[in-house]
């Protein structure tokens, strides 16, 4: 005689096996990002990295940040007041322009002419609009942009080509950045300064000389 099945113990449906597939224990995508998540979580929670300092500009409506090539410690930012420029070296605003024609900028290129000093030189430019920064200096410090907890962004500062991802490096290297909203970030074509953007502020980063 064959036993009667027991419908009642056993209600699992195609799309319960497939919700049991799919669960956080067996997602490899969710795995990885515990596994990213704990890089992070390695590296030493300091908004300014060991042989830098840093200072913060608040510039209401800042849109692109760009380095100048001839000047590599001018930093020209554009904002819906106009243009300023940061000399880095000084941490000092040295040049301000209200002209909000935007005759001056170009959108679709990604380039902006400068003032001052800087009103012969169309400098590159990266924000709003897209374009970036170098993220890796010639001294061989570095910038990575990492999402785990999405929408918090998290920037790691990987000093002398330590890396994130390795995970004796992560001791060395220092979580600068961890907000909602990022606008730019990257070097100076020199690599002695470097910066991090939101639409309300700017940090300016300069590398201090050895003694």
């Amino acid at each position: 005689m064959i036993p009667r099945r027991n419908h009642s113990q056993d209600r699992s449906t195609p799309f319960d096996n497939a919700l049991k597939i799919f669960s956080k224990n067996n997602n490899p995508e969710h795995e990885n990002r515990l596994r990213l998540q704990k890089l992070v979580d390695n590296a030493m929670k300091s908004d300014i990295p060991t042989g830098w300092k840093k200072e913060t500009f608040a510039v209401g409506g800042l849109s692109e940040v760009g380095f100048s090539k001839n000047h590599p410690e001018l930093l020209l930012i554009v904002s819906s007041q106009g243009r300023g420029i940061i000399d880095c070296s000084k941490f000092e605003l040295t040049e301000r322009d209200y002209n909000t024609d935007f005759d001056w900028f170009n959108s679709y290129e990604l380039w902006s002419m400068g003032i001052g000093k800087l009103a012969d030189e169309k400098i590159t430019v990266s924000g709003l609009c897209g374009g970036g920064l170098p993220l890796l200096s010639k001294f061989g410090d570095g910038i990575q942009y990492m999402a785990t907890e999405w929408p918090i962004i998290d920037l790691i500062f990987e000093p002398n080509f330590k890396s994130i991802y390795k995970e004796d490096d992560g001791k060395h290297c220092f979580r600068i950045f961890h907000d909602y909203e990022l606008r730019a970030f990257g070097f100076s074509s020199n690599g002695e300064y470097f910066i991090t953007a939101t639409s309300s502020e700017i940090n300016v980063y300069r590398k201090e000389k050895k003694v």
